[in-house]
């Protein structure tokens, strides 16, 4: 059963796909022949007929069946018009069968209301299809009506549209909707989205006339990744009368567009050419007249540009602006005009063009021949461009804008005439830098050395001849690989013509001059590089040859090195120094331009070179800092020092180092002895010394002074572009005291010649050491300021400034912005003679991102000195939204701030929004009683949200300031900022009161009892430390109670540099001592006679005096003093015993004193044996004695220690001078044996020993 039902099911299937089959025949007919479209006569196909009487109906017939071979419509000439739009959808099978309508001019009329069905001809996913020689007349004449002529659209790919027309009026509200050719990827708008995916179509040798766009070819309209349509070709294409744009290409790649006239008739207003947009990529624009734009001189203001080209390219697939012509174009009143433009474009090669801006019919505004702005990777070779047109505004020949430095024009015809009042001509702008001729460009852009100005006088411009006259552009050219020119002739491989057209002039003939050659980049550099000659003021004709020779010699015997050219053009690679000049031939004369000497240099080697302007550079001598500067362009064998002789100055120039090929082990030093440099500085030349991208220089004791205007600009060094590992020591830099521009700064580190703080851009400067310079004047002291966004991280590393004095800056001392691992150290900021000041004084301030920072051991103080009643912001130290880093803190510490003067806002330090910031053992002390302020005064601020990791600990603030405004210690304007606070000092004293321990929030906190209660500064104190010289910055605390306040947080030293108690340091910034640590005095019997005893003990350090006791009760002054050393007590019996104490006194009376265990000596025997003997000489205890004034009889003898007897004596006066066998005897300890008989008959013996001291 289950296999009967299983046949049941097969025969089912296969009767279902039988019958499926006949009906899939009976509609989709095989297609292939050829056939006709005759609107007179009746459509017969299918039904073995060949004739569709409508476009559409051959179109449904393409759609209805199979296309199997190829096919062809052949339209009736002279039938029509046909009133239809033609559709073909999803036509398969053409890529082997194509599809061609042979049209004969017939004429395809349409009036279209539908935004998604705006053509005539209408290619949707449909292939290899040509339309041939048809003209299509839209009937739109007004808004929400469309009539475009062909529409290419959802990977509709190689097909052709030829020899066709589309006579179109436009629409101006919307030139779009009338379009002679869309290819994009939507129905309606060409610039709506969408990819289009149609690749490899020709458009050539048609005529669009009337056309808001003649075409426009866009895919993925403002996507950013879009996808590209390619290899579309639009060729020998006539485009007249057009109303915005000739063709506009978006987001496309390999597309040709060649050889096609756009000209011109009664539509042309705002118009362009051709417009490159969005992307393109190895897209060709070559071969193109823009000719005929002639605007009716009452159409008010109108832009003619011929070709824009505002694409972004890409590297190995530049886009390429070829031999196009430009010419008799006429637009009056405000009318502007635009050879070629571009903007924001990268990767294009513009290369060939003849653009002639030469109107003389009407007055117009402004004309430029080229204009390119914020563009890169741009190369501008071998055009002609000339501009006479007379104008009320300005002529340009070519004008640039932010140009990146990856730019090269040369060997161009870049001609402007002389404009006539109120008119102005310029050769050209480079960044806003006005050019009158090819000289100041060539200075101010770097770039067209080899190039000319000359008026090329065209043959017949308005004709369309623009073949030059001018003899001495023939073969100027340098071969960029455009092989033909715009009529298809063949270009010179060697020297081709600049502009569209390749020609011959006239031939040469004289008089003759030779000119003189031209060297770029220099005539004087390292050996290696390839240089490029050239000969300017030469006549010039056809047939003429140059060849090029050398000489060692000025007048010696030249040689050849090159054949004969047809331009004086060389690229040449020298290896030593010669004479170049050129042998110049017509017919059987030669002549000769003048010679040039190329001079080679080799590296310098190590040693010491002298500055010295009196003396002419050469042998170890430079004239100038420049002279000496450009030795260094050729690399270093070793260090370098250059030595300004003293007295030789001053030097008046500008001073730039660049990259020089220095190392840790080839540096290079400038001792400047003192010596000045000075020079003019300006907004473009803000600098007198600059370091741009050079390494391992060291700028010593150098007068630097900037003699910039009032209001201009003036920097002493400039530290920019790289430069790392740098060393400004010593230095002396003197600006402008009374001038009130933000322009004026010592020592500047950043990215920008012309804004010291600039932080939007990178410096990349790491590693450099600023220390013991002075800055007089001025608005910066020093800055270091580079991009510093928080997600760039620090783009500045390891610089430190340290030991500068920065006197009477108006604005900042320093500056810090984008710094990693900074070291701001031991600077001294002041005011000490400035008396007018506009702005803010920030002493020193750090901005955005700074990670481990570490502001540590400045004096700020005498801010506004000589201006007492000025009513500015001073604040000491600020850390404005600097993020900070658990991993790297930012610290301030051990800082000194005082004296500040002036009646406006003052704060000693202050921090707005930032984390990560520790402030330990900081003293400041605002205490200008005499002020009567007119705002506040605060210690200490911290403001904006609540803070992370932010720590005030150890610090000093003191406020005595005067005036009726409130004064706080420590004022945060945040209810609770995280801050951490304690082992503080807060004390407030102010004549008029006023005074405010704490602020938070919006409560007021009067005394550091109320301040407790925000839970901050447990163990902080109330205690004016009294200074012991604030008049001369002596901040030392002197008050017993403030000693050993703090807490250790890790910072070792003092502001002095001393050492600091680890445990329990000293609050602010200096680590002191008021009770000096003391021992205790040692006693020992220095001397004894048997009624005499002489005490004597050590000094001890710290000691101010010594007091003596023989009770430990009463005390006096030692009998040699109160400062003395020894004590003799006398009157003395020979069986005394004598006890002595002896007293250190302390620093202060309030200081204890240290005591020494009690010295005692017994007299009862009658005989004295002293414990200690000094024979060094001195006259004091030389010789070593026994004394008794009761003995009868005594022997007494000396061992050293090893038993040796060194001397013997019976004489009770005999004495010991140390010496054993004529030699004096080592230091150490001796035994002495004395035996004998008192003078009552008594026997005694004693025995000890004593110490021999040198």
């Amino acid at each position: 059963m289950r296999k009967i039902l299983r046949g049941h099911v097969i025969n089912i299937n296969f009767l279902f796909t039988l019958c499926l089959g006949f009906a899939f025949s009976a509609t989709h007919a095989q297609v292939s022949g050829t056939f006709t479209i005759n609107s007179a006569a009746p459509t017969d196909v299918p039904g073995g007929g060949t004739n569709f009487q409508t476009f559409s109906a051959a179109a449904a017939y393409l759609s209805s069946g199979t296309i199997v071979g190829p096919v062809t419509f052949n339209v009736v000439a002279l039938s029509g018009p046909y009133t239809e739009q033609v559709v073909l959808n999803n036509i398969a099978g053409t890529a082997a069968n194509p599809i061609i309508f042979n049209c004969n001019g017939v004429t395809l009329t349409f009036l279209s209301t539908n935004t998604n069905s705006r053509a005539g001809f209408k290619l949707n996913n449909t292939d290899y299809v040509t339309i041939d020689n048809l003209v299509v007349k839209p009937k739109a004449a007004s808004t929400n009506q469309y009539g475009c002529g062909f529409h290419l659209l959802n990977d509709a790919d190689n097909n052709t549209i030829k020899n066709c027309q589309v006579l179109s009026k436009v629409v101006t509200s919307l030139p779009e909707a009338s379009t002679g050719v869309v290819i994009n990827g939507n129905d309606k708008n060409p610039r709506d989205p969408g990819p289009n995916n149609c690749d490899n179509n020709l458009i050539t040798q048609n005529v669009f006339d009337g056309c808001g766009y003649g075409l426009f070819l866009a895919s993925d309209y403002n996507v950013s990744n879009p996808v590209f349509m390619d290899g579309n070709r639009v060729t020998k294409n006539t485009i007249s009368n057009f109303y915005y744009t000739g063709i506009e290409l978006d987001n496309n790649s390999n597309a040709v567009i060649d050889g096609n006239k756009f000209t011109g008739g009664d539509n042309l207003g705002g118009t362009v050419g051709i417009d490159l947009e969005k992307q393109a990529h190895k897209v060709s624009v070559i071969n193109n007249r823009f000719y005929d734009w002639i605007i009716d001189p009452l159409f008010g203001f109108s832009e003619l540009y011929g070709i824009v080209v505002n694409a972004q390219g890409v590297a190995g697939q530049e886009n390429l602006i070829a031999n196009n012509a430009m010419y008799n174009w006429s637009s009056g009143d405000q009318g502007m005009q635009y050879g070629i433009t571009a903007t924001g474009a990268t990767y294009a090669n513009i290369y060939h063009n003849t653009i002639s801006l030469d109107d003389q019919t009407e007055v117009g505004e402004e004309t430029y021949g080229v204009s390119l702005q914020n563009v890169s990777n741009i190369n501008f070779m071998n055009n002609v461009v000339s501009v006479s047109r007379k104008t009320v505004g300005v002529n340009y020949g070519i004008y640039t804008d932010n140009v990146s430095p990856v730019f090269a024009s040369d060997h161009n015809v870049i001609y402007v005439a002389k404009a006539v009042a109120p008119g102005k001509a310029f050769f050209g702008n480079w960044a806003n830098n006005f050019a009158d001729n090819l000289a100041i460009w060539q200075t101010n852009s770097g770039n067209d050395f080899f190039s000319t100005a000359v008026n090329p006088v065209f043959a017949n411009a308005a004709g369309g001849n623009l073949a030059p006259n001018t003899q001495s552009i023939d073969n100027m050219g340098l071969n960029v690989g455009i092989g033909s020119d715009i009529n298809a002739i063949a270009r010179s491989t060697k020297s081709p013509d600049p502009g569209c057209l390749e020609y011959t002039s006239a031939p040469c003939g004289g008089p003759f001059v030779g000119g003189a050659p031209i060297i770029t980049p220099d005539s004087a550099f390292c050996q290696g590089p390839t240089v490029e000659m050239a000969v300017i003021g030469n006549t010039a004709g056809g047939g003429q040859t140059y060849t090029w020779q050398t000489s060692t010699a000025q007048s010696g015997t030249y040689t050849n090195i090159s054949g004969a050219l047809d331009y004086p053009y060389l690229k040449v690679t020298p290896t030593s120094s010669f004479y170049y000049r050129v042998a110049i031939a017509c017919g059987a004369t030669t002549y000769y331009s003048s010679p040039m000497k190329v001079l080679v240099s080799t590296p310098l080697t190590p040693g010491t070179y002298t500055i010295n302007k009196a003396l002419p550079t050469g042998g170890i001598n430079y004239n100038s800092f420049t002279d000496a500067v450009a030795a260094l362009q050729c690399g270093l064998n070793g260090s370098v020092v250059f030595s300004v002789v003293s007295g030789s100055g001053p030097y008046n120039e500008q001073v730039t180092i660049p990259v020089v090929s220095t190392a840790s082990n080839r540096t290079i030093t400038f001792s400047g002895n003192g010596e000045k440099l000075t020079f003019a500085t300006n907004s473009t030349k803000t600098s007198v010394l600059k370091l741009d991208g050079a390494d391992y220089i060291t700028i010593d004791s150098l007068n630097i002074v900037p003699q910039g205007a009032t209001n201009g600009f003036g920097f002493g060094i400039l530290i920019t572009n790289d430069a790392d590992n740098n060393t400004i020591k010593r230095c002396v830099i003197d600006l402008n005291q009374t001038s009130p521009s933000t322009n004026y700064g010592g020592i500047i580190m950043n990215a920008k010649e012309n804004d010291p703080t600039n932080d939007a851009a990178e410096n990349y400067c790491d590693n450099n050491l600023i220390a013991y310079n002075t800055v007089n004047g001025g608005f910066h002291g020093i800055t270091c300021a580079t991009k510093s966004l928080v997600s760039a991280g620090p783009t500045s590393v390891g610089n430190t400034i340290r030991g500068n004095k920065l006197y009477d800056n108006s604005g900042y001392g320093i500056y810090t912005a984008g710094s990693g691992n900074m070291l701001i150290d031991s600077n001294d900021i002041s005011h000490p003679t400035r008396t007018s000041f506009s702005n803010t004084f920030f002493a020193i301030i750090a901005k955005n991102v700074n990670l481990g920072l570490t502001i540590t051991k400045n004096r700020i103080h005498n801010l506004f000195e000589k201006a007492p009643a000025n009513t500015n912001q001073l604040t000491g130290i600020a850390i404005i939204t600097v993020p900070g880093d658990a991993a790297q803190p930012n610290v301030v510490s051990n800082n000194l701030l005082y004296s500040y003067k002036g009646l406006g806002l003052q704060e000693g330090l202050y921090t707005l929004s930032s984390n990560y910031l520790k402030f330990y053992h900081n003293t400041v002390s605002l205490e200008d009683t005499a002020a009567f302020s007119v705002n506040e005064t605060r210690g200490f601020g911290l403001y904006g949200p609540s803070s992370v990791g932010v720590e005030f600990k150890n610090n000093s603030i003191v406020v005595k300031r005067g005036g009726d405004r409130q004064k706080y210690a420590i004022y945060l304007d945040q209810n609770d900022s995280g801050l951490v606070a304690n082992y503080n000092n807060y004390y407030m004293r102010s004549p008029l009161g006023y005074d405010t321990v704490g602020y938070m929030g919006t409560r007021i906190y009067k005394t550091l009892d109320s301040w407790l209660f925000t839970r901050k500064d447990s163990s902080s104190i109330n205690i004016d430390p009294v200074y012991n010289d604030i008049a001369k910055g002596d901040l030392t605390p002197t008050k017993l109670l403030f000693e050993n306040r703090g807490f250790g947080v890790g910072i070792t030293t003092d502001q002095q540099n001393n050492n600091r108690d680890a445990s329990k340091p000293d609050i602010g910034a200096i680590e002191f001592t008021i009770c000096s640590p003391l021992t205790n005095p040692v006693v020992t019997v220095e001397d004894a006679q048997p009624n005499i005893i002489k005490f004597a003990w050590n000094r001890v350090i710290n000691s101010t005096g010594y007091r003596v006791s023989r009770d430990n009760l009463n005390w006096a002054i030692p009998s040699s003093g109160a400062q003395g050393l020894s004590h003799t007590v006398t009157g003395l019996k020979s069986t005394d015993t004598v006890t002595l104490w002896v007293k250190a006194l302390g620093t202060r009376v309030d200081c204890p004193d240290y005591t020494s265990i009690k010295g005692a000596k017994a007299l009862t025997d009658g005989v004295f044996v002293p414990n200690t003997f000094t024979p060094n000489g001195d006259g004091h205890n030389d010789v070593f004695q026994v004394y008794s004034a009761v003995t009868k009889t005594v022997r007494w003898m000396v061992f050293n220690q090893w038993g040796e007897k060194v001397f013997e004596s019976n004489d009770i006066n005999g004495t010991w001078d140390g010496f054993y066998k004529g030699k004096p005897q080592p230091v150490g300890v001796y035994v002495y044996v004395v035996s004998g008989m008192l003078s009552n008959g008594t026997k005694v013996t004693k025995k000890g020993t004593f110490n021999l001291v040198r």
